[in-house]
Order: C-alpha cells, then structure tokens, then sequence
C-alpha cells in the first residue's frame, strides 16, 4: 500500500510547478570583447563578439519538481532569455560594459514557472571604449610629442597603459611605444612624416585602436653651426739677427809718452 502512495505522490510531481532557485552566483567574466555602450538585447544570449558576459550559476532545491529549462530576465534593459535546458549554469553575453545588472532566473517545466530569484548586482566590465584621434606635433629635429585623451568608458576596470603605434617603423623606430600617461616622446627619424594610433589596455585587454591622429614631419637636423678660426700665431723667421751684449766703448789706460 504505501508504495503505490509512493508513486502516486511521484506521479504528482508531474504536475507540479518547480521551486525557486537557491544560492544564485552572478560573476563578471571580464571579457576581452570590445566596449559596448548598451546591452546587445537581439543577441544577449547568444556568443556575441562585443559588450560584456556574466557567469550565473544556481541550484535547484532537492525537494522541487523537475526543471526542463530556466528563463533569465536583466535588469536593466529587461531582457528575458530561456535557457531551453535543465542546466543549472549559463553565461549571460552581450552586456554593456562598465554597467550594473541583477539576473532573476526561474525554473520552468511544462506545469508551470517559479516566481523566480534575484541574483545580487555585479558589473560587466570589457576592454576600454575606443580612444579618439591622438594630436601629434614636432617638437625639435627627430622627435615628437604624441597627446591623446582618456577613451570615453574604461570598460568597468582602471586602463593600465597605453600603447602608441607610429607609422614609421624605419630601423630606428619600432613603431609601437608604451605609455602610461599622455603625452609621449618619440624618436624619429628627422626630416620624416608620419601620423599616431593609441590602444588603451586594462585588466581585460585592448581598446580597438584609435583613429589616426594628424600627418607630423619631423624638422630636419642642420648640425649646430661654429665659424671657425685657424689659429694665429704671429710669425717668426728662422733666424734673428745677432745682437752682442752691449758693453761701454773700452778705452785702454792712459799712459804718458815718456821719452829717453
């Protein structure tokens, strides 16, 4: 008797609504996508190539029906995606960067669907907004000056550096220089133009490059100038003419004529 009441209570299940989820887990994957301004609500949850991605991960009560799927609904943008598996992970892609979301996700099966549970806020963060055109200007023969701005978003994380790629990477010029703050000094090769890109880096990766900055010709190099003057020496022959100590006249003693 009692286990056909055991399978009748089994049965019941069938027709029951799942539970709420418990010890619901929202993570920032901090993704190397580029920056994305607002949820990419057409493909959030597909792979995206850009904006940011959650890692969410929930448990179903031992005691609670069977789930065939789980509905996941972002606040803000208020996008709802079914899981279409009884998976109790998934990856919420395609977010925008540097922005706050919370995650409700209910468990579904063919009876019904939970009320649902809130995840607690968690930022997406990707690599920094696309910095714009850097100014690039010459300052003395060989070298320039490279100024650029912070890039509009950091992507959710501080930028850690920045990354200058010049177009001429002659022998003398690598080309791609690292900075951690505007502006940079480069090397060049003087009497040459070129113009400058800038990256801009934090814990997740690389901004897209900037735009090019303006063409800069380096001033070509005229070495310092100094006259010059042979040295002067006053001219001496090789031979002088013979001058004897200077003596008074000699005159003998004077002695009288004495005659026999």
């Amino acid at each position: 008797m009692s286990k056909n009441i055991g399978i009748r209570s089994s049965a019941q299940d069938n027709f029951l609504q799942p539970e709420n989820v418990t010890s619901l887990t929202a993570t920032d994957v901090g993704t190397n996508r580029p920056y994305l301004a607002t949820a990419n609500t057409t493909s959030a949850a597909s792979a995206s190539g850009t904006g940011g991605a959650v890692s969410l991960s929930w448990t179903l009560p031992a005691s609670s029906p069977a789930a065939t799927s789980y509905e996941i609904t972002t606040t803000p943008s208020t996008y709802t995606h079914d899981t279409g598996s009884s998976s109790t992970s998934y990856t919420f892609q395609g977010l925008a960067s540097a922005t706050s979301y919370t995650f409700t996700v209910k468990a579904k099966n063919a009876t019904g669907t939970a009320s649902g549970t809130t995840s607690s806020s968690v930022t997406a963060t990707t690599v920094p907004s696309k910095p714009s055109a850097p100014s690039a200007s010459s300052s003395s023969g060989s070298q320039d000056v490279v100024t650029w701005s912070a890039p509009s978003s950091n992507g959710g994380k501080s930028i850690t550096s920045y990354t200058v790629n010049s177009s001429d990477t002659s022998i003398n010029n690598s080309g791609t220089f690292t900075n951690a703050t505007s502006p940079l000094t480069v090397s060049e090769n003087a009497g040459t133009s070129q113009t400058y890109r800038v990256t801009a880096i934090n814990a997740n990766g690389s901004s897209i490059q900037s735009d090019a900055s303006n063409t800069v010709t380096t001033q070509p190099f005229f070495p310092p100038f100094f006259p010059f003057f042979p040295p002067s020496f006053p001219f001496f022959p090789p031979f002088f003419p013979f001058f004897p100590p200077f003596f008074p006249p000699f005159f003998p003693p004077y002695f009288g004529y004495f005659s026999d």
